[in-house]
């Protein structure tokens, strides 16, 4: 359960074996290049002869089949994301989409990768893409076509026909009903002879036929125009109208038919997504792969990969490197100090604990890893946020649900493994102040010689409801000591640091003055003469080391000023106004144990002022059931989750800022494995060293 140790190495190979060696290296999942981090070029020694990258000709034409193949499955997922979006509900939003191959998945992934099957797969994919779109919009224009044609069923004639009549014209028109019998009269004052014959009407629309005489018919379309005339052509059609529109629908049925077989296609495609999701993330990894070779060194005999091993893994390096015949040099402990990747390795009950770390950023490498001592800090907050003890077995049952419905996902087990630790605080602080669901397990409700209630009342240590103020100075207190421990984690760090002048003059200093000062303003004499002599010499003692340990960074005269800032914490890591507002922010334990228990017991009140004794025992009693109950269940559902919410908030910044600001140095460089690595893709039977 710490930071592990990391050593410095260099591998040499020949120029022909570099494929495989980084083949190898990835397989093995055990190394940070430091291809991965920004190198320095001060660093090149120039003196070493050069030689060319003799694998860049395939290995560029490698890069550009996998960005083209990327490019290949992008759109392949995001057509079938069209075709089928994943819905998810407000519950299942919270949890990952993640997939789960076995290596054996992976190897066959690659195997068919390498034989181009997912590519012919895609392609076939988006050419019924293309198909389908060319069909649906066929579709869509014979619709068009049969609702322009359907008004003018009833006419029996072959518009075909009878446009290729000599002496009489005829032509269909569309005009405003409002505007139908004016059209009429003009066309009876017009002196030739003209018909006009209603086929159909729309709510505003009559579709009339006009007939007239051939060397009259641009007189009698410009008449019509003035009164909203709108012709139809219909000369295309072969045969009548109800004729036409039948063919039109024997072609619609047709397409239709050819659109839901495309769509069984499409549907098997469909059913393969996992496997191109699974190849996207392996084309990415290869990607990663073959643009690690851009920044091996190579010399004039060897070409060389450095970076960083672990310690438990140099063996297993040395072994995978006489396999293809590598010379590997260790060159000892990392000379990058905190610059150095960080790799942090705890067992699976402390593990879950490191989200908050990886919250805040990784400790540098000089320092430890501060998982294990903020376990019992952020616990006892979150606890003391919920207090309540139905709420936490609530919080636990659900945690415990959620961890076997995703059981393969490691994040979701050890997100949900932190609220079930909560859950665990929660149920003891809840017993030590009375809070079962507020009061609803007590004498108010059970009865006053209830015996359930008289064991809730015996194990109620402080009710922050009755004794407020009381509880108050206890979270006071409990801050200060976790203050104090904060400073006790300092010299921790600073003795791995052979700091001891900050441990001497900072850390004790503060360690004496801290407590001595806060027994000088709320003790003074109340516990006896010699407790008084006692915190007076730790005060002095402490002052001492401060002035010192701030006069030692000052020069000339500045050393009296920084001595006297040093107190306030200006100069040092920490300070007396830093105690007292951080200290001060401990009130918010109070705040939100009172918000708790106050809004639970509000919705018991509720709960129990629905009655209606006078409709009779029974009605009485289903009514306190159902809606008494289902008061009971809205509320405390509501109040465990914004106290849940709460209290990890806050639990939070109690620690990474109250707390962390004390001894923590983070924003190290992680250590990212050269190998398999995805967001999506999980290898659920990875061996030990790709799993971690």
């Amino acid at each position: 359960m710490a930071i592990d140790r990391v050593q410095e190495f260099a591998l040499a190979f020949s120029h022909s074996r570099e494929d495989e060696v980084l083949s190898c290296l990835f397989g093995a999942g055990m190394l940070h290049l430091i291809s991965y981090i920004p190198s320095d070029d001060s660093q090149v020694n120039t003196a070493v002869p050069v030689s060319g990258d003799v694998c860049r000709l395939q290995r560029e034409e490698s890069l550009r089949h996998v960005a083209e193949e990327l490019e290949l499955a992008r759109a392949t997922l995001s057509y079938f994301n069209e075709v089928d979006p994943v819905s998810k509900g407000l519950v299942q939003s919270f949890f990952p989409d993640e997939v789960y191959v076995s290596s054996a998945d992976m190897r066959r992934t690659a195997s068919m990768a390498s034989g181009r099957g997912y590519a012919d797969m895609m392609r076939g994919a988006l050419t019924l893409k293309d198909q389908l779109a060319e069909q649906r919009h066929r579709l869509n224009q014979l619709e068009e076509d049969i609702a322009v044609m359907s008004p003018w069923v009833p006419f029996p004639l072959d518009f075909g026909e009878v446009s290729r009549w000599r002496r009489i014209a005829v032509f269909a028109c569309s005009i405003p009903s409002l505007t139908l019998a004016q059209a009429s009269k003009r066309l009876a004052n017009l002196g030739s002879a003209v018909a006009i014959d209603t086929v159909s009407e729309t709510k505003n629309t009559t579709n009339v036929v006009v007939a007239c005489m051939r060397d009259q018919a641009d007189n009698v379309r410009a008449l019509l125009v003035t009164v909203g005339f709108v012709e139809q052509d219909l000369s295309h059609t072969a045969g009548t109208v109800t004729s036409l529109i039948d063919r039109l629908t024997e072609v619609h049925r047709m397409v239709h038919e050819k659109i839901e077989g495309l769509q069984l296609e499409v549907a098997s495609f469909l059913a393969r997504k996992q496997e191109i999701v699974v190849y996207r993330e392996y084309l990415l990894n290869e990607r990663i792969r073959l643009e690690a070779s851009h920044d091996i060194t190579r010399t004039e005999h060897c070409s060389v990969v450095t970076g960083y091993v672990r310690d438990v893994d140099v063996d297993s390096l040395k072994k995978l490197c006489a396999g293809f015949g590598g010379i590997v040099c260790m060159t000892g402990d990392t000379t990058a100090g905190d610059d150095t990747p960080v790799s942090i390795t705890n067992n699976k009950w402390i593990k879950p604990l490191q989200i908050l770390i990886n919250m805040f950023g990784f400790p540098v490498y000089s320092s430890f890893d501060p998982t294990i001592f903020l376990a019992i800090p952020f616990l006892v907050f979150f606890g003391l946020c919920l207090g309540d003890a139905l709420y936490g077995a609530v919080q636990i049952g659900v945690c415990l649900y959620f961890i076997h419905k995703y059981k393969q996902s490691t994040g979701v087990r050890n997100f949900m493994m932190v609220f079930v630790y909560g859950g665990v605080a929660a149920m003891i602080a809840g017993a030590l102040t009375g809070g079962w669901g507020g009061d609803l397990i007590s004498g108010t409700y059970l009865g006053a010689n209830n015996p359930i209630a008289r064991l809730v009342s015996a194990l109620t240590v402080i009710n922050p409801l009755t004794a407020a103020f009381q509880f108050l100075v206890i979270m006071w207190i409990l801050g200060a000591i976790n203050q104090l421990y904060g400073v006790c984690l300092a010299i921790f760090k600073a003795a791995r640091r052979h700091d001891y002048a900050t441990i001497i003059y900072d850390c004790i200093g503060w360690l004496l003055f801290l407590p001595a000062i806060s027994a000088l303003l709320f003790i003074g004499t109340k516990w006896g003469g010699v407790f008084r002599v006692g915190y007076l010499a730790a005060l002095a003692v402490g002052l001492v080391l401060l002035v010192l340990g701030g006069a030692r960074q000052g020069k000339g005269g500045a050393k009296v000023v920084t001595a006297l800032v040093n107190l306030y914490g200006i100069q040092s890591s920490y300070g007396v106004g830093s105690f007292v507002g951080d200290v001060l922010s401990y009130s918010r334990l109070l705040a939100l144990a009172l918000t708790t228990a106050i809004l639970a017991s509000a919705f018991n009140m509720i709960a129990a002022l629905i009655k209606m004794p006078a409709a009779g025992f029974v009605v009485n009693l289903l009514v306190r059931v159902v809606l008494g109950g289902a008061v009971l269940l809205f509320g405390h559902l509501l109040n465990y989750f914004m106290g849940a919410m709460g209290g990890f908030i806050h639990a939070l910044r109690l620690t990474l800022l109250e707390f962390f600001g004390r001894f923590y140095e983070g924003g190290a460089p992680r250590f990212r494995r050269f190998g398999f690595s995805s967001e999506v893709v999980k290898i659920v039977d990875a061996s030990p060293t790709q799993g971690k």
